[in-house]
């Protein structure tokens, strides 16, 4: 769980640190899953991939199924379906997280991988996790946080997250989009410090949805990996679904089960 002085920093700036979560081995273990994924040694269907395209402008390539073995996938999404990393999703530190910030039951929005490789990467301008684009039934800042874990270092040569501390509190700034504007760049990161948020290997923040946050390319030899979990209450459901189904549930009387992970992927 969040200490006394975790809570007040994340309340205050946006953000919070947890050290490594993961023990050594199973940490060990999650790198391995990582490139099991990323060179199709292990496949699950549901997973959604998008190559990274590199360069200063914030530019997207298409996205899909999985598009052979590559260490250039920029973002890969659906990892609550992988039954090594769902258990990490699940891990009882971030249980104890969740409880103190969102409540019992939560899903997830989703449980992504993020990628800048060697020397490339794709810049992502100053934005919030938020917005119309989510298309979803609450967008109170306190439905939702985001836990970050650094799967390589996280460096400010490799494309670390950079925030806005206490951005958080400004609330959301642009309905429409994620990304917010020059007018709200000038008023809100122009003459207000930023920080680096350099990670070893392993180590984890916690991040609030509505905090400012960009990152730049990768300048280094070194990529930079990140497994990325926005968690949310569960009673969240989409705008544009009429039946009102859950996201996956991560924790709760419904959550996912590793069990039921693993025998999806024996089968």
């Amino acid at each position: 769980m969040l200490s006394t002085e975790q809570l007040e920093h994340y309340a205050e700036h946006g953000y919070a640190l947890l050290g490594q979560v993961a023990a050594d081995e199973e940490f060990a273990a999650l790198r391995d899953r990582t490139e099991d994924i990323t060179q199709g040694r292990v496949q699950h269907d549901s997973m959604w991939f998008q190559l990274d395209v590199g360069g200063e402008e914030y530019k997207l390539g298409p996205g899909g199924k999985f598009a052979g073995p590559s260490d250039d996938y920029r973002k890969i999404e659906g990892w609550q379906a992988d039954p090594v990393y769902l258990a990490y999703t699940q891990h009882p530190v971030f249980r104890g997280v969740t409880r103190q910030l969102i409540g019992d039951r939560v899903s997830s929005y989703r449980c992504m991988f993020m990628n800048k490789p060697p020397q490339k990467g794709t810049v992502l301008p100053y934005h919030q996790d938020g917005g119309e684009g989510w298309r979803l039934s609450s967008v109170d800042g306190g439905d939702f946080a985001t836990v970050w874990t650094a799967i390589d270092p996280a460096t400010k040569a490799n494309g670390c997250v950079e925030v806005v501390p206490g951005s958080h509190k400004l609330g959301l700034l642009s309905l429409r989009g994620h990304v917010v504007s020059e007018e709200h760049i000038k008023e809100h990161v122009e003459d207000h410090p930023s920080v680096f948020l350099e990670l070893a290997a392993g180590e984890v923040v916690v991040l609030h949805n509505f905090l400012l946050h960009r990152s730049g390319v990768n300048v280094s030899d070194i990529a930079r990996r990140a497994y990325s979990v926005c968690y949310m209450d569960g009673g969240i459901h989409r705008t544009d679904d009429d039946e009102k189904k859950p996201f996956p549930m991560i924790f709760g009387a419904d959550a996912l089960s590793v069990a039921d992970a693993d025998a999806r992927l024996a089968s």
